[in-house]
Formats: structure tokens, sequence, C-alpha cells
């Protein structure tokens, strides 16, 4: 699928998260994109009585994020999912054609480094769309973190 109008965000019920889509709500009204708001469940349980209590969990936290944004989304399509798997990878295959990923900074300063979480890291590394690391709430920064991959030769 190739849409480029699409904003992808990884929402994990995070504050740094919240922020991610909060970030791509108000980008996707610049830009008159939809916004496409994934939680990505790694657990995958048996399922012997029907009920997938982690991806319940995931569905309650985009749900959470989504009130948290009040009235300020409501002129932006937003599409939520819950997928499984591993939340990097699926992140990146599910934003390929994206115009950009969002995710949330959950890295912390040591000795002046930026640490990035894993699945940040991992999407900043293998995305194929520009990556959006917006910081973590209150945070001392000078706003998010936007970076292109590399084109790739085939």
């Amino acid at each position: 699928m190739n849409d480029k109008s699409r904003i992808v965000v990884g929402v994990d019920g995070s504050p740094a998260a919240r922020a991610a889509l909060a970030w791509a709500v108000a980008e996707a009204r610049r830009t008159n994109a939809s916004v496409l708001a994934l939680s990505v469940c790694q657990l995958n349980p048996s399922l012997d009585e029907g009920v997938d209590p982690f991806s319940a969990t995931h569905r309650r936290d985009l749900e959470a994020a989504l009130e948290s944004l009040g009235t300020s989304a409501s002129d932006v399509r937003i599409d939520t999912e819950v997928p499984q798997g591993v939340p990097g990878p699926v992140l990146v295959e599910r934003s390929a054609d994206a115009a950009c990923l969002v995710v949330g900074g959950h890295g912390y300063h040591k000795v002046g480094v930026l640490v990035m979480s894993s699945v940040t890291s991992y999407c900043m590394r293998h995305s194929r769309c520009p990556v959006v690391v917006v910081p973590l709430e209150g945070a001392h920064h000078d706003g998010p973190l936007m970076l292109r991959p590399e084109p790739q030769v085939r």
C-alpha cells in the first residue's frame, strides 16, 4: 500500500507515546493527512477462553491516548489497530509507504549522549520513511527529532 498521506504512530501507554500521538495528530491536521495509531502486542497467549487479555490492554491504552487528546483530534481521521508481533519490525513494516513514522522518545541522557529505547533505535535504523522522535513531555528539548532514512540502493 502506498499511502504518503498517512502518518503512522506507535502508542504504548506511556506519556512519551501520548506526546507522539498528539504531535502526529497536529501534523496530520497541518498536512491534511490521516493517522494510523498502532499499539503492538508482543505477547500472544493461547486463547483457551477466546479472550486475549494482552491485546485488550493495548486497546485500552490506545483508547486512553485518544481520549487524552480531547477535542483537538476531532477533525483528523484516526484509525487504530493492535497488531501482534515485535514492536520495532511491525512499526517499520506498517509505515513503509507512510509520510512518516512517529514514536515517543523514551530515551535518556547519559553524559551528554541521548540513549534511545530499543524500539526507537530499531525504527531509526530500519525505517523506509522519515522517523519523528517526540521527546517525553516536560523534558528539556528543542522539539521533535526527525530523521530521514538514506535512499536504499537496490
